[in-house]
């Protein structure tokens, strides 16, 4: 900054000077690039101070974030920039007498890249001071010139042990011809209040207004990693209603017992086999198992139906997989913060922006881990489209309060011969509160889904009868904020047929925010770790 016009770089004929590329590659690194200057004469040396804010109108103003200080280097990543912001960049050319400082000589920034450092004054100075007490010594070079309020003062070197720049003459005062002030601490130079900040000088920069907008992202397949954040978990589902607690309070109900009235076989109470007996109102009697005599009235109504429901279902419902779709997380390398929208056939999310998309649910009350689920009449269609023939099933169907489905969750549906027909996609619930602001049963609407739609590449394990089994494995580590590792582990589930580890394709339990494809055995790596079964 002078009083006067200074001498500028000069750029070669065809050449507007400044940025001509921005570029966010998708590695949570924003690139930068810009036209080569010269020096207007050869006594000056050139470098670049790079500008970058988050606000259009103040990338100047928010002075130098670095400086590039070899004229032929014309290109420079700039690292550590929040994933998902827009920044806005610009890059002017400046020359400098190298008798003036060093920049060699700066504090080093991000790879290959200077810093200007800056401070504050410890004490006023008047317009003829030859010492400049300041708060950080340390980070300044032996001689410069540094800029407070309108003025420059070159400096020629430093008194660590009191903290100051030293001057040898007067004539380093108001240097390139800028006006000598008085400074005090707060920023007053005796006229107007100025910056308190005193900053490195930034040279004789060229006056280009070139500023350009890009967005910091992350490309498949790298992932959203900071420092600060780690990877970030989503731990709260905004999109849909929260029923873990519903979950909670209906998991643990007490089965139907099928003892002495209730008899043993649901089928014979349906179909009139049995008259004469007697359902719901009282749970036990003088031969159940839980003590000769006793007899329990008055039993929870929200209980009373579930046991309805359940004995209900047990007879007219299908045993279905329930494939559950994660809403939280951690978010996939395929979701852009661009676009928020992960990519439809992605082999790392399946299209949902989570990693790794989806958890199987297992079913404590079934040995086999399903569900069961009462299909309604539904028209089987196949229609003719530009594609070819396409199979329309959407049918509408109930299943029990618990576990609690939602909006596109995966249901698997098989034969009558134990092969697996079809997957359907939920694509609305219908819920109903019975007693005490309790839900009652789930029904949902579904649609068939393609053979080849990427759904079908979960891994599912579709029965674990007749004694599951749960498998702990190995521990991973992921990183977690300012580079902590985090341990952590994940299960399968399994049954005694399984000999093998090869045999074990599905996926595993979510565990910090993540989980796992399991693919014969072998534990595909997410998140830069992965995981080892044994049986």
């Amino acid at each position: 900054m002078t009083c006067k016009p200074y001498p500028q770089p000069v750029y070669r004929p065809n050449k507007n000077g400044g940025l001509n590329l921005v570029d966010a590659h998708g590695q949570g690194v924003i690139s930068v690039q810009w036209d080569t200057a010269w020096p207007s004469t050869s006594a000056y040396n050139v470098g670049y101070n790079i500008y970058f804010s988050t606000n259009r109108d103040s990338v100047f103003s928010d002075y130098t974030k670095y400086v590039s200080i070899v004229q032929s280097n014309i290109s420079a990543d700039i690292q550590e920039l929040t994933v998902g912001e827009t920044y806005y960049f610009a890059v002017r050319a400046f020359q400098y007498d190298p008798n003036w400082y060093s920049l060699s000589t700066l504090p080093d920034g991000i790879t290959g890249l200077k810093i200007y450092p800056d401070t504050i004054l410890t004490a006023n100075i008047s317009d003829n001071a030859l010492s400049i007490p300041i708060a950080d010594i340390n980070s300044f070079p032996d001689y410069g010139i540094v800029q407070i309020g309108t003025e420059l003062i070159r400096y020629d070197s430093r008194n660590v042990g009191a903290g100051s720049l030293v001057l040898s003459t007067l004539l380093y005062r108001g240097y390139l011809d800028t006006n000598i002030r008085q400074h005090d601490t707060d920023g007053y130079d005796g006229y107007y209040m100025q910056s308190p900040i005193i900053r490195f000088f930034n040279g004789l920069e060229d006056d280009n207004a070139v500023v350009i907008q890009e967005t910091n992202n992350f490309h498949y397949p790298n992932y959203a990693y900071t420092v600060t954040d780690g990877y970030k978990v989503h731990e709260k589902d905004i999109l849909t209603t929260d029923l873990t607690a519903s979950d909670t309070t209906t998991v643990e109900y007490r089965p139907y017992d099928y003892l002495g009235w209730h008899r043993t076989d649901p089928t014979l109470l349906v179909g009139g086999n049995c008259i004469g007996s007697y359902i719901g109102g009282e749970l036990y009697c003088a031969d159940s198992e839980h003590g000769v005599g006793q007899m329990v009235r008055g039993v929870s109504m929200n209980e009373q139906t579930n046991q309805r429901e359940e004995v209900l279902i047990s007879t007219t419902g299908e045993p279905c997989v329930l494939i559950r779709r994660e809403r939280t997380g951690i978010r996939c390398s395929c979701f852009m913060p661009t676009m928020e929208q992960p990519e439809a056939r992605c082999p790392k999310c399946f299209g949902t922006g989570f990693v790794v998309g989806f958890e199987q649910f297992f079913n404590s009350k079934r040995s086999d881990g399903r569900i069961m689920v009462k299909f309604d009449p539904t028209t089987d269609d196949l229609t003719q489209d530009e594609d070819g023939m396409e199979s329309v099933l959407s049918p509408t169907a109930w299943t029990l309060t618990y576990p609690a489905v939602k909006d596109r969750d995966l249901l698997v549906r098989y034969d009558e011969d134990g092969t697996r027909e079809f997957m359907y996609e939920i694509i609305n619930v219908t819920r109903n509160k019975l007693f005490l602001n309790q839900y009652g049963a789930q029904k949902m609407q579904l649609q068939r889904v393609r053979k080849t739609d990427i759904y079908n590449q979960v891994k599912v394990i579709d029965d674990t009868s007749t004694i599951p089994l749960a498998i702990t494995s190995s521990i991973g580590f992921i990183l977690g904020p300012t580079g902590l590792l985090i341990p952590h582990t994940h299960t399968v589930m399994t049954n005694e047929n399984t000999v093998s580890i090869a045999q074990i394709s599905q996926l595993t339990s979510v565990s910090s925010g993540h989980n796992h494809e399991v693919i014969n055995g072998i534990v595909t790596p997410a998140l830069g770790h992965t995981h080892i079964f044994t049986i």
